[in-house]
């Protein structure tokens, strides 16, 4: 048996394009030869399951808000690090909560949202995401991930850099693009994919993986994985190779 893990937005899911029959054709067969396949993803399941909706996937499992939470193929959540509730208000006393248009807060099913500027709703993202006061979002429990907008990439790097120093040992924040992830500080991408191997007892399966972007660098560098072709070239250069999609990553390797 082999797994094989990708990362959604910009690797297997691509804006304005969705994912290709190619691809989905491919983990089929995947999957059909006794193999795993599964998202390891920025979002929560109730993000991934609005990113999926249309597509026939089955998903073998998904480790979510890069690596704070772990779902079984049955959608179960197994395995979850929530943010300590000090650094929750310290984060919404950071400037990247007013900076930001909007400050999502995440659990491992449910999305809530405050906007700062109501004009970034999405109307597909946002849809069915409730809107909560920074009071209210503070006292929610068992907070795995929140979500802020930046400026500009060069500024979600700033931002990013300052609270995983502010918050060191609490808090780890990743840039993505303009957008910046914050978790309980020793989550990341390939500390998920570490803790799916241990609680599926998966350790002597080989494990392939595939991202575009920075917050896969931890997994890419972690399991020697593959980088998407269009990808950050920073991805490109740690990856040990590079494929123009999902589909001809899991073929090559099938």
């Amino acid at each position: 048996m082999k797994i094989a893990a990708s990362d959604f937005d910009g690797t297997l899911y691509h804006e304005g394009k969705g994912i290709s029959e190619k691809t989905l054709s491919a983990i089929k067969k995947w999957q059909a030869a006794g193999h795993k396949f599964g998202l390891v993803t920025g979002r929560n399941m109730h993000l991934v399951r609005i990113g999926l909706k249309g597509y026939d996937i089955k998903l073998d499992f998904c480790v979510g808000l890069n690596g704070a939470v772990i779902f079984d193929e049955a959608e179960k959540e197994i395995f979850s690090r929530e943010m300590p509730q000090e650094a929750v208000r310290g984060l919404w006393a950071h400037e990247i909560a007013s900076e930001s248009p909007y400050v999502m807060t995440l659990r491992g099913y449910d999305s809530f949202g405050k906007w700062n500027d109501r004009s970034c709703i999405d109307p597909v993202i946002h849809a069915n995401t409730p809107e909560v006061t920074p009071e209210e979002a503070q006292a929610l429990p068992h907070i795995l991930q929140m979500c802020f907008v930046a400026a500009s990439p060069e500024r979600a790097s700033q931002l990013a850099a300052d609270i995983s120093s502010r918050f060191a040992g609490q808090l780890s924040a990743e840039a993505n693009l303009a957008f910046v992830d914050v978790c309980a500080a020793g989550n990341n991408k390939g500390t998920g994919l570490e803790h799916l191997q241990d609680v599926m007892g998966w350790q002597d399966y080989p494990l392939y993986v595939i991202g575009d972007d920075l917050n896969d660098l931890s997994m890419i560098e972690k399991f020697h994985g593959f980088a998407m072709a269009s990808g950050h070239p920073l991805v490109l250069e740690k990856a040990r190779g590079a494929f123009a999609s999902v589909g001809e990553m899991l073929e090559v390797n099938l």
